[in-house]
């Protein structure tokens, strides 16, 4: 033979991994076989696409087991050459090299037509290939016809299974919308027979173009609005009622804040914020009242999409109140924690021992004088304080650098 033999090592290694291929090649076979895609589709009665791609499919499957045997006698032609000897000699070795690695694989003869053949020449052609060839193509064999049963199988399973429940919820809605005035489903119901009529017969062309995910979309939507209408005219006195106590929410919001406000001009310096209003509480009043009034004249779609509206409205007025209030007693909070912190350095420096420290002492009145001085200037403070803290641990550090010293 031409080419290079292979040495002894690598031909049991190169055995060792057909011999592991064989095996695996097998388990995937008879998984294959047992796969719930290749009973449905074996077992029912197809069309369309499913019925095209199941027959190129299960043509696939009978060559593949057909292929197998070949790949599995040449393991076994290939074992029994290896065990004639533990150390084979140049002959063994070249007819292993030939059979792992040379066209020892055989394809069906394809006839050359009579116009393309000489008087003499062969009347058909046959393609060898080698082991890997045959691996390789039947590798691509096994991924189709599984990608094929596992559509199946899985377009099935997701479809058959939403089937019924959508034609009872479809009944179920059906009710709802007559209660409410409204819903047209007469391009649901034919939808959702032309998707049963499909996923019987064809069930790859419903995996492909799959319509029950829309017609569910399209129910839940439906189902939603209806329920949603309902929902307004079975609680709207409710939801009314909530409102009112909103408002009254944010009136007692508004009322804190401005109480509030009063306090803040007294006790701090220039505190930037603007005064409160009752500009929300009127605005959210105002609206209550068009809605109550249009109740007798408007559809429920519209009462739902205002009442909402007055709903987001209602919560944004009382957050805009509760954010004004809660600005104005920050700044009453920021003094509280300025006075805090004042006396916790001055608990410091006595610790420290500077209570006799005229510098701190000095420091330390100015920052109390702003502090407890109304209103109280807080950016002066701040920085007084700092002043202060500054010092104090400006000793600290002199100390400690004079004790290593």
């Amino acid at each position: 033979m031409g080419g290079t033999v292979l040495s002894r090592e690598e031909i049991d290694r190169a055995l060792e991994r057909v011999e592991a291929d064989s095996e695996r090649i097998a388990a995937s076979l008879v998984e294959m076989d047992a796969h719930p895609g290749h009973r449905l589709l074996r077992d029912s009665a197809l069309s369309g696409r499913t019925a095209t791609r199941w027959a190129e499919a299960s043509t696939a499957m009978a060559t593949l087991w057909e292929q197998y045997t070949t790949y599995s006698n040449l393991v076994t032609r290939a074992r029994e050459v290896r065990a004639r000897r533990s150390r084979p000699g140049d002959e063994e070795l070249e007819e292993l090299t030939q059979i792992l690695h040379g066209p020892v694989v055989e394809l069906d003869a394809e006839a050359i037509p009579i116009e393309r053949r000489g008087l003499t020449g062969p009347s058909q052609v046959i393609e060898r290939i080698t082991m890997a060839d045959l691996l390789a193509r039947m590798r691509q064999a096994f991924d189709t016809v599984t990608a094929v049963l596992a559509a199946a199988e899985s377009a099935w399973s997701s479809a058959v299974g939403r089937l019924d429940p959508l034609d009872r919820r479809m009944k179920a809605v059906s009710v709802l919308a007559e209660s409410v005035g409204e819903g047209d489903f007469t391009s649901l119901k034919r939808d959702l027979e032309k998707a049963r009529e499909l996923v019987l017969t064809d069930m790859l062309t419903v995996h492909a173009t799959d319509a029950i995910p829309d017609i569910e979309r399209r129910l839940t939507e439906l189902e939603a609005r209806l329920r949603e209408l309902a929902r307004i005219r079975d609680e709207f006195a409710s939801r009314l009622t909530a409102l009112d106590a909103r408002l009254s929410d944010v009136e007692a919001a508004e009322a804190m804040a401005r109480q509030t406000y009063t306090a803040v001009l007294e006790k701090i310096a220039s505190p930037g914020l603007p005064e409160p209003t009752d500009r929300g509480s009127a605005a959210l009043r105002e609206r209550l009242q068009r809605l109550r009034s249009r109740l007798d004249t408007a559809g429920w779609a519209a009462i739902s999409r205002e009442t909402d509206e007055l709903d987001r409205f209602a919560a944004s007025t009382l957050d805009t109140a509760r954010t004004a209030f809660r600005a104005m007693t920050g700044l009453l909070d920021r003094r509280a924690e300025l006075r805090g912190r004042l006396e916790a350095y001055q608990v410091k420096a006595a610790r420290l021992g500077h209570s006799e420290d005229d510098d701190l002492t000095r420091l330390h009145d100015e920052a109390h004088e702003i502090l407890f001085t109304a209103p109280c200037d807080l950016p002066s403070a701040t920085r007084a304080l700092n002043r202060y803290r500054q010092a104090i641990q400006d000793r600290t550090q002199s100390r400690e650098e004079g004790t290593r010293g």
